[in-house]
């Protein structure tokens, strides 16, 4: 009986030992299972947030693009490209920096709006790097999005001076009669209906784009309005309207101005346009004649020398003579006319014109 006891003891106690054993491994196989766990859940969470700032980074170089090619639209066009410039992001990512007790010293190095974004992709080490530090990778997504936010601003401020001036200019052509298409009073004359695609940046820049596109055409339209001298410098020795004539010493009526100029003095088309006439004109003498659509014309007489043809194609600023005393004259000056539907209107208005639209074009 006793030694029946003593076997049951050894076996209960062999039991207790294996269980015991196998709690043990059960435990640490536990453990392995909740450190491996936890390591691939961060290893998701890195994963994420390495994903997260490839795409974001992404987007920030792609914003780039874009915005130099909207600068290009802009280019020569007073006041908007600067504007634009303010929305290049420029900088670089650094490691973050500690001192002998591991404390930290800097997380991004310093740049322009970012302050850490930089124009091109950093490497896969670079993110790893940010992504670990929970700290670092919550500012970095910060300084992304506020960069974001700084560009729209910027494009937004283009939009408005680029609206502005397109508005001004419409203003002064159809003061002048020019007739603008419909496509471009609605750009102009209300607000302009942008496209929805649910990025803000996207909507922003193609109301730009838009934007810049009715201020260009403006622009084309506004080169073929007269404005501007076309000997520039020199003085007005008679004005538009009634005079007395020097021929005859009766009143008449004057239907332009005349510039004292030198025989030789270059002579400029002040707006672009096509040449009708160039040869000689009764008593205007040598004549040049230029129409700019929209029933306007221009002529420049008394000129000795006529540098083009008829049926020639000029832009605004072009030489198309040379001032003389051809025709009926009394000596070297530039007669000038502008002409609306074949009726003469004083060329006075359209020569201050200039000073107008310069800041505009």
């Amino acid at each position: 009986m006793l030694q029946n006891d003593r076997a049951e003891n050894a076996k209960a106690a062999q039991t207790a030992q294996r269980l015991k054993i196998d709690r043990e491994r059960f435990a640490a196989r536990a453990a392995v299972d909740t450190v491996a766990a936890r390591k691939m859940s961060e290893e998701r969470v890195l994963a994420s947030r390495i994903r997260t700032l490839q795409e974001h980074f992404l987007s920030h170089s792609q914003r780039q693009d874009l915005i130099k090619a909207t600068m290009g639209k802009a280019k020569g066009i007073d006041g908007i490209a600067p504007v634009l410039a303010d929305a290049m992001i420029t900088g670089s990512i650094s490691p973050a920096k500690t001192d002998a007790n591991g404390l930290r010293l800097t997380t991004l190095a310093p740049s322009k709006a970012l302050r850490g974004a930089m124009s091109d992709l950093p490497d896969i080490d670079e993110l790893k790097t940010i992504a670990e530090d929970p700290t670092r990778y919550a500012e970095t997504e910060e300084k992304l999005n506020e960069s974001e936010d700084e560009q729209i601003a910027a494009l937004k401020r283009a939009r408005k001076k680029a609206g502005a001036k397109a508005q001004s200019i419409a203003k002064i052509l159809k003061k002048r009669g020019i007739s603008l298409p419909d496509s471009l009073e609605d750009s102009v004359g209300g607000p302009l209906i942008e496209l929805k695609t649910g990025d803000r940046f996207l909507d922003t820049i193609n109301a730009l784009d838009e934007t810049l596109a009715s201020l260009s055409h403006m622009r084309t339209l506004a080169d073929t309005l007269p404005h501007g001298s076309p000997v520039p410098g020199k003085k007005i020795s008679s004005r538009y309207g009634a005079r007395y004539d020097p021929f005859t010493g009766r009143r008449a009526v004057h239907g332009g101005l005349d510039f004292r100029a030198g025989t030789g003095t270059p002579v400029l088309a002040t707006a672009s346009g096509k040449i009708t006439k160039a040869g000689r004109h009764g008593g205007y003498g040598k004549l040049v004649e230029i129409d700019h659509g929209n029933g306007m014309t221009t002529r420049y007489a008394h000129l000795s020398r006529i540098k083009v043809k008829i049926g020639q194609k000029i832009r605004r600023g072009v030489v198309i003579g040379k001032v003389g005393s051809t025709g009926r004259s009394t000596g070297p000056h530039l007669h000038y006319e502008v002409r609306r539907k074949g009726r003469t209107s004083d060329p006075l208005g359209f020569v201050k014109l200039a000073k107008q639209l310069k800041p505009l074009l």
